[in-house]
């Protein structure tokens, strides 16, 4: 869901169930490819990123307290 000027998601594993994250608009654009912050770009790059975005949520799953955990540059290595 593109919420201002990011995307928002959630994420499931077994063991630490859904956590809330965000995906800024400067981020998928630097990280992902997409060509502006337009919803339509945002969704495109998630679609596309997803395995990338997986590898990166992953290891975040450690301490969470219940709110939205935004990615930043870095955390999506190729």
């Amino acid at each position: 869901m593109v919420h201002g000027d990011a995307l928002w998601f959630a994420a499931y594993e077994f063991g630490w169930g859904y956590k809330a994250f965000k995906l800024p608009a400067d981020v998928a654009q630097r990280e992902l490819g997409a060509l502006d912050s337009s919803a339509r770009q945002l969704t495109l790059a998630f679609e596309l990123g997803r395995q990338r975005i997986a590898g990166a949520v992953a290891p975040m799953c450690a301490e969470y307290a219940g709110q939205r955990i935004a990615l930043k540059t870095g955390d999506l290595h190729a």
